[in-house]
This record gives C-alpha cells, structure tokens and sequence, in this order.
C-alpha cells in the first residue's frame, strides 16, 4: 500500500512537471504571438464615410458620415443645389446645404450668411435686386468658420471668414457656365470651373490646366486635401486630374450620360482615392475610396446633385 501510494505520488509528481512545462511552453507562445495579434488588432481604417443629397434637399448618409438633418421634408422656394461639410476631413461637425437662390441651411454648425439676408431674390424671379444668376454650388472656407457660393456665371460670394478674391464677372466674364468654386490650400485663392473645361485661378490659387470642351458638360470639381491641384468631372463620368490630383480611372463608357449623368466628385481625406456618384445615386470609387453603399435602385424624391465625402 505504501508503494502505491508512492508511485501514485511518483505519477502525479511527474503529470504536474509536465504540465508546467506545458504552461511555461504556452505562456511563451502566447508572450511570442501576443505582439503580432495584437498588431492585426489594432490595425484601423481611416474614418471613411459620404453623403449624397437630392435637389429636394433628402440627405443619405454612408459609412461613418453623421445624419444631422435635411430638408427633405420641407416645401422649399428654389431647389438645393450643394453640401459642404463643416470641416473636410470628418463626419462629426455638421454640415451646411445651399439652395439656388442662395438660402443656406446649416445642420449643427454654424450659420454665417445667406444671399436672401443681403436682400437679393432669386434669379429668374422678375423682382428687384435679383441674382444674375442661380447659385450652382458651394465650399467651405479654411477654418469652416466661412464659406463661398458660387452662381452660374462664375460670381462668387463670400461669407464669414471666406476671403473674395475675384468672379468671372470681375474679369469680363468666364467661358461656360459655372458649375464648382474649389478652394486653394492657402484659403486666400480658388478656381471656379466652367461646364465647358475652362478653369479660372483667383486671387493665389495657381492654374494647373483644364480638360476644355469635351463631349458631354462639365458637372462637377473638387480639390485635392493639400489644395494644391483638382479634380473635374463630365457628365459621362470622365475625370481630369490636375496638379497632385491622381489619375486613378473614370466611369466605364456608357455607365452615366443622359438622364443619369454624373452629378458630382468628392474625395477621400488621405488624397489616394476619389468617388464619382451619378444623378440616380450611384457611387463609383476609384483608388482607396471603399465602397460605403449607395441610392442606385431607390426612387428618389430629387436626383443626386451633390455629395462630400472625407
């Protein structure tokens, strides 16, 4: 009975030496594989996200870009035409729509003038001290505490700490209807662009060229984040780069034209990617832009007419 107690003692003693070594031997895997789990872990996207609106002045939202209103619901007097973000770059700080007749809804940022509060009525409208023209667009200034709106031909206008530094009518007039203002890096310059390719540097922003007349009109324009060139989209889906803007592809032939051009491009915060969105809200990225989601196949109150994206 002694000898089996001292074999069983034995045994056991031998199990437990064992399975320390076996503890030892996986706690030195986990300590050599823990740095290496721990890297796939905490490897993160950007923040990535967009938003596409309807000239109804309906929001959707993709990705990590925050609902935070629309007008959608609203019976509006003219139509929206543009959203800027507060501050490019995240989907937090809110966000402003522009209408036509230059009315500016802001959306948990600040408000900082309309063209109704310098008492001008819409263009077309036959009352006294009108627009000349509709307003076409719209971008933030620099530090999100202004922004600019652009009219179809070419005037822009300056609010909050936005800086004017000249229109085409200023300049005798710009070929081509207006159809984007693009801030520069500095925020003292910009290029407006012309639905006929021509693009016109104000103030310091340097020409870096333009697409001229193409096929189909130009609809749309954004700057790279460093503000150092842009990018110019027609309504086929064709997209020129110029400056540090990237050449990263456009549309297939065929994909948007008609009565569902290309209606607007935007691009990503790390400036490597772009997405190109069509009237009917359909989204193409191109370059790192992900695939957020997008309106194609739903009925739309009013087409896609702009979008940001960071």
């Amino acid at each position: 009975m002694k000898w089996f107690r001292l074999a069983v003692g034995s045994a056991l003693s031998i199990r437990r030496s064992r399975l320390r070594r076996m503890a030892v031997a996986i706690g030195a895997i986990i300590v050599l594989t823990a740095p290496l789990y721990e890297g796939v872990a905490s490897a993160t996207s950007p923040p990535c996200g967009y938003w596409l609106v309807g000239t109804d002045g309906g929001i959707f939202t993709f990705g990590q870009a925050q609902f935070y209103g629309s007008t959608g619901s609203l019976k509006l007097q003219r139509p929206v035409v543009g959203i800027s973000p507060a501050i490019p770059g995240t989907g937090y700080t809110g966000y402003w729509l522009v209408a036509s007749d230059g009315g500016i809804f802001s959306f948990n940022t600040g408000f900082y003038g309309s063209i109704p509060g310098l008492g001008l009525n819409p263009a077309g409208s036959g009352l006294p001290h009108s627009l000349n023209a509709p307003i076409v667009g719209m971008v933030p200034s620099t530090t999100g505490h202004g922004y600019f709106m652009v009219a179809s031909d070419g005037g822009v206008f300056a609010f909050g700490d936005a800086h004017f530094a000249g229109s085409c009518p200023g300049v005798g007039g710009c070929a081509g209807s207006a159809v984007a203002v693009v801030p520069d890096a500095s925020g003292n310059g910009y290029w407006v662009v012309t639905s006929t390719g021509s693009v016109y540097g104000f103030g310091d922003a340097a020409y870096h060229g333009g697409p001229g007349v193409q096929s189909t009109p130009i609809t749309s324009a954004a700057a790279t984040p460093s503000g150092l060139g842009y990018y110019v989209v027609d309504a086929s889906g064709q997209v020129f780069n110029y400056g540090d803007a990237k050449a990263l592809g456009s549309l297939p032939a065929g994909a948007a034209g008609g009565s569902d051009p290309a209606a607007a491009i935007f691009v990503t915060d790390d400036g490597l990617g772009y997405w190109v969105v069509t009237a009917a809200g359909k989204v193409y990225p191109f370059g790192d832009a992900p695939n957020e989601g997008d309106m194609s196949g739903t009925p739309l109150n009013g087409q896609i007419i702009a979008a940001m994206g960071f």
